[in-house]
């Protein structure tokens, strides 16, 4: 019986120390790469961009990079949070961004009414939380407050490997074959929207924010303001379209009012001619690379941008 005890305890030593000799192989591997496309915590550090992109799916897929790098010669980074609409998400991925980078000299918000206050402590949308499990075994200082804010418990966070199965990551991390998706932190979509399978409605006008939210939404705004103004970052909102059958007029100018309240230059293309195709998107709430065009082509000839960046049109 002690000789068992005894094998069996060397055993789980044994498994021990290949588990985390796996981890810390499987960390080496990954360190400083994406692994879904998503996961852009680390592969934006050391990039030191003059110009910052953030804000929800609707900045990821809408503001491309290359752009602004081509149209005002800013080295420029998207660091907008997929699946995550509130203001909460925006303002830790500002704040990772900046303990691994000199701040940028500009900073543009992609602000509509479908960003919503959200919570640090107590955030319940846990959109991708599988791409970020790469990031939840022992944390860095950096990454802390973002894995925090996807709630991973404990075991997630000190037993090796649990996290990366749990959530079905473990392959990808070691194939990564998804590592090269989005390289740039933008999600440029060329197709068409197909209709069978999307169909058209006005399903998210349910998302807009609400009158009880202005007051949440005007505080954490303020709060980005600040943060901002700390780091001596120039900020901006810019409004982008959506297709006609979620377009409210009252919604959308209501973000100009917001943006005034609390003291930020606004620039609405949401134009008409834009929302009104439906060649120009691939889902009632995201452009397509034609309607990135359309969009790209107003911006070029925006003055309000051009002084913002202090480059004559």
């Amino acid at each position: 019986m002690l000789k068992f005890l005894k094998n069996t305890a060397l055993f789980l030593c044994f498994a021990i120390v290949i588990i985390c000799l796996l981890q810390a192989l499987i960390s080496f591997r990954i360190k400083g790469k994406s692994v879904t496309g998503y996961d852009t915590l680390d592969v934006t550090s050391g990039l030191n961009a003059d110009l910052v992109l953030m804000g929800s799916s609707r900045c990821w897929a809408h503001f491309e990079p290359k752009f602004f790098e081509d149209t005002y010669k800013l080295k420029t980074v998207n660091i907008g949070v997929n699946g995550h609409s509130e203001l909460t998400a925006s303002i830790l991925r500002l704040e990772n961004y900046l303990a691994k980078n000199k701040p940028p000299k500009f900073a543009i918000f992609s602000f509509d009414p479908l960003i919503t206050p959200g919570s640090f402590d107590e955030n319940d949308n846990f959109t991708n939380k599988n791409d970020y499990s790469r990031f939840a075994f022992l944390p860095s200082r950096e990454n802390a407050d973002f894995v925090n804010y996807f709630k991973f418990d404990a075991s997630e966070k000190y037993i090796p490997l649990y996290a990366l199965f749990k959530y079905q990551l473990f392959r990808d991390c070691v194939t990564l074959e998804k590592s090269s998706l989005f390289s740039e932190g933008f999600e440029g979509n060329n197709e068409q929207w197909d209709t069978v399978k999307i169909p058209v409605s006005d399903v998210m006008k349910k998302y807009f924010i609400k009158n009880s939210q202005i007051k949440p939404l005007e505080k954490q705004l303020k709060e980005l303001k600040t943060l901002c103004g700390k780091n001596n970052i120039r900020l901006i909102f810019i409004q982008t379209p959506v297709y006609k059958s979620v377009y409210n007029r009252s919604a959308f100018e209501k973000s100009a009012t917001i943006a005034k309240s609390v003291g930020i230059h606004f620039i609405d293309v949401s134009s008409s001619p834009i929302r009104h195709d439906i060649r120009n998107f691939y889902n009632s709430a995201h452009l397509n690379k034609n309607g990135i065009d359309q969009m790209n082509k107003l911006l070029k000839n925006e003055k309000q941008l051009a002084a913002f960046f202090k480059i004559n049109p």
